[in-house]
């Protein structure tokens, strides 16, 4: 009695249990669509946030450079006590004993003519902020194209779940009917058995595919940077489909996503920037003419004065000895620069060599949109010729599958034959399905490159 109190016990709790979970599964379930996985992608992802500060600190070297061309002012001073012989600059004597003396003074300079450096500097830097924001745009279309396949694939995935467990229930029900069959004696152990092992096997393929889709939904989660173990419920995209339309032609796709690309924009701004960079190297030869100033003055220990009261020389006082020997300069300056051990020559051909490498970086970029853009534009027609193809073959698939399971039944044919037409039928539906996703996912990503 005991035993089995104990075993009702257990049962109960396991099946509440098993409640529970069900339960908390359902709650963490989240519908997922793929405009909200690009969202949240946008907003988590590393790769597209360092695009954006390297963005942020492009515009801020711009400013930097557009500031430059103001004059430097510096404020400085000095204080300094010396015990001994020393000459003293304010008094122009020598002096024994304990001498205090002071120099603030207020520095300022403007280039006046550089080679034209600071105009290069600025130019480069304009167009590498321009490089950066074409950079962030950039990888925002890869993050998109990224996440667009991570979230069809799962849908993929979760459709061939689907279509096994379809599989499953649909070779049970035969099971049951064989094993009735078997009983009655009009069918024979072996048909049982054939079954059992077919359903075995579509049993590992279910398991294959809950595999392949966790995997493609982790690979989707990873690519948003999305924290926390959320379990989400994909829905399929509701877009209307335009697989009939006539797509354009191939060199009107390509111009059009040339003309648009961020990638080939990013290409050409850099090569831009290098050309400038070449120049800059270049002006490093030529003088440099820069107007300066100064206002200041002098304090010394050793400057007194007579008391008109006291008839006894006093040190006179800090701020009024500022005033007294103040002093302002004006002066041109030139720097003509001769030998620093050929650095400017070898920075010079630095600077030439990465100039021709960002030429290359920007065929580069043209060659590989043209090779996606080519490729897409292939999958694009064979995923439409192919959804096509498997709509006519869908209907035939299917009227074969059901004569051919009523046969079965009526035992005119063997296991085998049925098993044929039931994954000739399985296979058009998972066709269909791929045609339409693959159709969806490139014809977005030739979207995605033409703008």
């Amino acid at each position: 009695m005991k035993n089995f109190t104990s075993k009702t016990l257990l049962q109960k709790l396991g099946g509440l249990a098993l409640c529970l979970s069900l339960a908390m599964s359902a709650q963490a379930q989240e519908s997922l669509t793929l405009e909200q996985s690009l969202e949240l992608a946008r907003q988590n992802n590393v790769a597209l946030r360092q695009a954006r500060y390297n963005s942020t600190k492009a515009d801020i070297n711009l400013r930097k450079n557009k500031f430059s061309y103001l004059p430097s002012i510096s404020a400085n001073t000095s204080v300094s006590r010396i015990n001994g012989l020393t000459f003293d600059n304010t008094t122009g004597q020598l002096k024994r004993g304990n001498t205090t003396s002071s120099n603030p003074y207020l520095a300022g300079q403007l280039v006046i003519f550089d080679g034209m450096s600071k105009l290069y500097e600025l130019k480069q830097a304009k167009q590498r902020a321009e490089a950066s924001k074409y950079q962030e745009m950039q990888a925002d279309i890869d993050l998109e194209a990224n996440i667009t396949g991570f979230y069809l694939q799962a849908v993929l995935d979760r459709e061939n779940v689907q279509i096994a467990e379809e599989r499953i229930s649909l070779l049970q029900q035969q099971l049951d009917k064989m094993e009735k069959l078997e009983r009655a004696g009009v069918r024979t152990m072996d048909n049982v058995y054939e079954l059992k092992s077919q359903l075995a096997t579509e049993k590992l393929n279910l398991i294959t595919h809950q595999n392949n889709y966790r995997k493609a939904l982790l690979a989707l989660v990873q690519e948003m940077n999305v924290e926390g173990n959320v379990a989400y419920e994909l829905e399929v995209p509701t877009t209307p489909l335009a697989i009939t339309d006539e797509l354009p032609s191939l060199e009107e796709t390509l111009t059009k996503a040339l003309g648009y690309s961020p990638m080939v924009k990013a290409s050409a701004a850099t090569w831009e920037a290098t050309k400038n960079n070449l120049k800059i190297a270049k002006s490093n030869f030529s003088p440099t003419l820069s107007l300066e100033g100064m206002i200041g003055s002098n304090f010394s220990s050793n400057i007194v004065e007579e008391n008109p009261e006291t008839k006894k020389l006093e040190q006179i006082a800090y701020f009024d000895q500022l005033d007294l020997n103040q002093q302002k300069i004006v002066q041109l300056s030139l720097s003509i620069p001769i030998f620093n051990g050929l650095s400017r020559h070898f920075e010079a051909q630095t600077a030439r060599l990465d100039m021709r490498n960002a030429e290359l970086d920007y065929v580069a970029a043209q060659n590989t949109l043209r090779q996606t853009v080519h490729q897409a534009y292939q999958d694009v027609m064979a995923a439409r010729e192919k959804y096509n193809t498997v709509v006519a073959n869908l209907e035939y698939t299917e009227k074969a599958f059901e004569s051919a399971k009523r046969r079965y039944e009526a035992g005119t044919i063997d296991f085998y034959a049925y098993m044929e037409a039931l994954n000739n039928k399985n296979q058009s539906q998972t066709e269909l399905l791929q045609s339409k996703l693959e159709f969806y996912f490139k014809q977005r990503i030739l979207e995605l490159y033409q703008g």
